[in-house]
């Protein structure tokens, strides 16, 4: 329960940064690039603010392919070296267009990179650009907070016994039956899951909206005959 607590706070604090996420997309999306007198030579350096900082690199990877999207590093030589500048998730559609040791030129706002434009001018966006950045936070942090209601309902459920809450000896609780803390739950946990998936495949952003407004739909459509199905048992909750 501790745990599940743990990530359900953690889960509030990534919803209180969304605001500044979607402040930032569009923002990132309307600036001009930075003079090139700021570019950083590295990466110790404060970056530039309010601008996109154009950074050339030679990609190194891919690193823990995590199904859907893989992470690259952004290699810099310094030194007659090559040192680790930044490191990014790239989606699935656009890690296969990269290749290991290419040369290419990085787009990074405030520090992190939001995109990779190759030698002949194909620009591959990663997770942080633009609006996809804000839409990860936000369903991470929905499926995060999506325990808390389960929690409660649980604790609920163990005030019944004789030794309450907070004691680990007792009956064993079971969430079988769909209360509404359950169908809050469900609400939360269901869209934020399946809206990941296509984020995370690189999919345009239409996709995204559409596969999280049939979910919520599939979602409250399940909540509510779980709702009606509980109400119609003889004792059940009103």
């Amino acid at each position: 329960m501790l745990y599940g607590l743990l990530a359900g706070v953690l889960g509030l604090l990534a919803l209180t940064d969304v605001p500044g996420g979607i402040r930032d997309a569009v923002a990132m999306r309307r600036v001009v690039e930075c003079p090139a007198g700021t570019m950083r030579v590295e990466p110790d350096v404060d970056p530039p603010k309010g601008c996109l900082e154009r950074i050339p690199v030679t990609l190194s990877g891919p690193w823990h392919s995590r199904g859907p999207g893989s992470d690259w590093h952004l290699m810099v030589e310094q030194d007659a070296e090559y040192v680790l500048f930044a490191e990014t998730d790239v989606p699935t559609s656009g890690s296969r267009r990269l290749s290991d040791d290419a040369e290419a030129e990085a787009l990074l706002w405030e520090g992190t990179p939001v995109a990779i434009e190759l030698p002949a001018g194909d620009r591959v966006e990663t997770e942080a650009w633009g609006h996809r950045g804000w839409l990860q936070t936000l369903f991470l942090g929905m499926f995060a907070v999506s325990g808390l209601p389960m929690l409660f309902e649980a604790a609920r459920l163990k005030l019944r016994t004789a030794n309450g809450w907070w004691s680990v000896r007792g009956e064993k609780v079971g969430l079988t039956v769909l209360s509404p803390l359950m169908g809050i739950a469900c609400l939360l946990a269901i869209p934020s899951m399946l809206g990941l998936v296509p984020l995370m495949l690189g999919l345009r952003l239409q996709w995204v909206a559409v596969v999280v407004l049939l979910s919520l739909g599939l979602a409250s459509y399940a909540v509510i005959r779980g709702a009606g199905a509980v109400r119609g048992r003889p004792g059940g909750e009103g």
